[in-house]
């Protein structure tokens, strides 16, 4: 026989068991006195025991109240405590969410979105794993992170992407460079000129393979690095011609270094959040990306033109 346990019996016994008093247990409860009585004696009556003996001065548990009050004290305070933890974990008040960022994410969006939500919820805690895009896909998938910031090359069926920002893969060169001079600028132009390229499993360095790979005979040299500022550095010191994401360039520090945008359909890419489809984002999740939303709209409408100006 399934059992209809009540919380608010179970709460009203307990208040009457610490105040000793129906009168003052039904005050904490907010009833009525009538309503606790009432209360109490549909308890007794579920149990078939009697739980209190009462004068018209006070109150006093029976044997059968004695350990009924030993069996449920601790549970119920375990019960209320998983509530109060969960209603905590709804309204932002602690939580913890580890996500993942493509580098160029790292730069622009996300400092500005953990310092607004740092303001809002301050017992929040974020932790950012930054990572190629590949690497964040392949952690999504084994729950190692809850959410990513990254763009989605290829069909995912498992993952759920929303996008926040268009972004598009730049030249980025010496004042002075050949490419100024280019009436229009697409990956086959870049082959022939030394090139700083991202390390193997960035995004940028997935798209500029594709497009290339039947032509690498021609090919200058190519430097493979990890980091968009060291790339920032070689082209600084004339040693080629940077590919990098448009979403960096305004944290990137390029001085009188010059960009262009590649123009290939290829050399776009929409940035989002990839989460897996089957499992549902925390509310704190879901305060960061709705806080990361807010951050993409500035920061887009500040980033260099997608298409190159028309002289």
């Amino acid at each position: 026989m399934a059992l209809n346990i009540k919380y608010r019996p179970l709460k009203a016994f307990l208040l009457a068991v610490e105040t000793k008093s129906f009168t003052h247990a039904a005050a904490r409860l907010g009833v009525t006195q009538p309503s606790f009585t009432a209360l109490i004696a549909d308890l007794e009556a579920v149990l078939e025991v009697k739980l209190f003996e009462r004068t018209t001065r006070h109150i006093a548990l029976t044997a059968a109240g004695v350990e009924f009050r030993d069996r449920i004290e601790r549970p119920i305070a375990d019960l209320e405590e998983a509530y109060r933890s969960m209603l905590d974990l709804a309204s932002m008040r602690r939580g913890a969410v580890v996500i993942g960022a493509l580098p160029s994410t790292s730069l622009t969006l996300v400092p500005p979105a953990l310092g607004a939500l740092r303001r809002l919820h301050p017992q929040l805690q974020i932790r950012v794993v930054e990572a190629h895009n590949d690497e964040l896909i392949g952690m999504l998938r084994i729950n190692q992170i809850e959410f990513a910031l990254a763009t989605l090359l290829t069909d995912a069926p498992d993952l759920k992407f929303t996008p926040l920002v268009a972004d598009a893969f730049f030249a980025v060169y010496p004042s002075r460079h050949e490419v100024v001079a280019l009436p229009s600028l697409h990956w086959e132009d870049l082959i022939p000129f030394d090139l700083v390229l991202l390390a193997q499993g960035s995004s940028a360095r997935h798209q500029f393979d594709r497009a290339v790979f039947a032509d690498k005979a021609t090919a200058g040299l190519r430097y493979d690095v990890t980091h968009m500022t060291t790339a920032v550095r070689l082209v600084g010191q004339g040693l080629g011609v940077a590919i990098l994401p448009r979403l960096a360039l305004p944290s990137l520090g390029l001085g009188a270094l010059r960009s262009r945008p590649i123009e290939d359909d290829s050399a776009k890419r929409t940035i989002g959040v990839l989460h897996r489809q089957d499992r549902l984002l925390s509310p704190a999740a879901q305060a960061l990306i709705e806080t990361l939303r807010q951050v993409a709209t500035e920061v887009e409408s500040a980033l260099p033109p997608l298409r190159p100006r028309q002289i």
